[in-house]
């Protein structure tokens, strides 16, 4: 956890503010003293938010290229295949490891009965275990993995190693059971050569009888030994080839670099969150303190802040200026259907108008219209509304007037489709020049900025100006042609981003003859053309 979160859960918001109230005993002043240390915290938290957030990006885009080289191909990968790969990974994994220790314990066995004490022996053991992984690495990657009659005949020979050991090992225990059963059987106890031959004949009988045992053991220790060697040193193999192929790696990083995103973007929430509890626990403590003094008061102080609290608000709202008009265009015609996307690119318009909606600086007038046959007087506002002031870092009204003007415009939108059979793209503009210009009028030391934002293939198809008729002709006679129909819009001062302007359905001469069009047209017109872009992402 960084330090600005453990910073906020070991400060106290709800004394300090408490405390604040009742030292200067004046809520103006108390709200700016905690604002400024919330506004000093919540710049300590934007370094480590533009951090996380620049790291999330990288992977965001490195996520993407996998994701567009795993599953944007005439053969995408297989997800299950891909899993079925995992647990096998993890499968070969234990059965090395058991594999190993097998080998492990062999080595420091033979270690161990040639004198050598614990510790230098399973030193020894490892390094003679790890020589099958090497080899085997090797002896796999340049010979074993292309030939699959090699792998047929290395899993053949390792088993029949291992049966033949598992034999030995058998008949090892065989002749020692053989050895328990025949014990000296003596008839007399008296001291007689008949009977001391007889003792000495058994006992050299056993004597080979135990040399047979050892060396039948040591037989199959060799050979188990020697499968077991031979199966770590494959599966190791195994193991390497799966975990460098090239789709499974990628499927897996693109599994991490999924899980980092979540991990980054639950610590930006929390820290996000610090701040807000922060912002609330300092105004819980301002209360608390002003309900304290409020009963050390006579009754006509209680009166007396209350009107004094309602004047000052009263007459800050009454201050309230609209700073910026902001209009958004959302082609609604048939035309942006060229490229066969018709509805995923309109669905990319509905979700940044969405994203705009979400960030609309304070004290804005927004329109959200359509863009269809008739653009000028056939169609209603989508959505329209406005955002209150904020002061400092008390921006709850603000973010209260944003979510509403984005879920109201889901909602209203949810009905919509790119069904129109003509696109006024210059109607839209005249529509929002009207509202814009007859809006009530703002101080004159303080000029409104407006902006608007089109979302469409920017394809004008009117009876006026049928454009995929003209492209043609060049941008020059283009412009020349809506001079003479009356279709420049005084946009003087105006901001415009025009976003998503698919290239379906055109060639690249054509595409870029539109949008020279489409730039000396906004220039004629007075206008600022901030952005011109086939993405649909649009930035403040």
């Amino acid at each position: 956890m960084n330090r600005s979160l453990k910073k906020s859960r070991s400060f106290d918001y709800e004394e300090f503010g408490h405390r604040t109230m009742l030292e200067c005993g004046d809520l103006e002043h108390a709200m700016k003293i905690c604002g400024s240390h919330l506004q000093a915290y919540e710049h300590e938290l934007k370094a480590e938010l533009a951090r996380l957030n620049s790291e999330i990006l990288n992977n965001e885009q490195h996520t993407s290229a996998l994701h567009a080289e795993l599953y944007d191909r005439p053969i995408p990968v297989n997800d299950a295949e891909m899993l079925a790969h995992s647990k096998e990974g993890r499968i070969l994994a234990a059965f090395a490891g058991l594999a190993a220790v097998a080998c492990i314990v062999g080595n420091m066995t033979t270690f161990y009965l040639f004198g050598a004490g614990p510790f230098p022996a399973l030193f020894a053991a490892l390094g003679i275990t790890a020589l099958p992984l090497v080899v085997g690495h090797l002896a796999y990657e340049w010979l074993v993995a292309s030939q699959r009659w090699l792998q047929i005949l290395l899993v053949l020979v390792a088993v029949a190693l291992c049966f033949g050991g598992i034999l030995k090992l058998g008949e090892a225990r065989r002749d020692m059971v053989d050895r328990a059963a025949s014990a000296p059987v003596t008839n007399s106890y008296v001291d007689g050569s008949a009977v001391d031959n007889a003792s000495e004949q058994q006992n050299q009988s056993s004597q080979v009888s135990e040399e047979s045992i050892h060396h039948t053991l040591g037989q199959a220790m060799l050979l188990i030994m020697i499968a077991a060697d031979l199966v770590l040193g494959f599966l190791v193999g195994l193991i390497v080839r799966l975990h460098i192929d090239v789709d499974y790696t990628a499927w897996r990083k693109l599994k991490e670099l999924h899980d980092l995103i979540l991990a980054l973007r639950e610590r930006i929430a929390q820290l996000l969150a610090s701040l807000e509890i922060a912002k609330k626990l300092c105004m819980a403590g301002i209360l608390r303190a002003q309900n304290v003094r409020a009963k050390r008061r006579p009754p006509y102080h209680q009166a007396l802040t209350v009107v004094l609290l309602i004047v000052l608000f009263s007459t800050h709202a009454s201050a309230q200026n609209i700073e910026r008009y902001e209009g958004i265009l959302i082609d609604t015609s048939g035309s942006i259907s060229r490229g066969g996307t018709a509805t995923e690119l309109f669905h990319e318009y509905l979700i940044s108008t969405k994203k705009l909606l979400l960030t609309e600086p304070a004290n804005t007038r927004v329109w959200v219209s359509s863009i269809s046959t008739d653009s000028f007087g056939g169609v209603h506002e989508i959505l329209k509304g406005w955002t209150p002031e904020a002061h400092g870092i008390f921006t709850d009204d603000l973010n209260r007037a944003r979510r509403e003007l984005a879920s109201n415009f889901e909602t209203k939108s949810s009905g919509m489709a790119p069904v129109s059979s003509g696109t006024d793209i210059f109607g839209g503009l005249w529509h929002l020049n009207a509202i814009f210009e007859s809006g009530p009028k703002a101080d004159t030391s303080h000029v409104a900025s407006k902006t608007i934002w089109i979302f469409s293939d920017m394809m004008n198809e009117t009876k006026d100006f049928p454009m995929p008729a003209l492209i043609e002709l060049g941008p020059e006679k283009m412009l020349d042609r809506a001079k003479a129909n009356g279709l420049i819009v005084s946009l003087n001062g105006y901001k415009v981003y025009v976003l998503g302007t698919s290239s379906g359905g055109l060639t690249p001469q054509q595409w870029f003859r539109v949008r020279e069009f489409w730039t000396r047209y906004f220039l004629a017109a007075g206008a600022e053309l901030v952005a011109y872009s086939t993405e649909c992402n649009p930035q403040r």
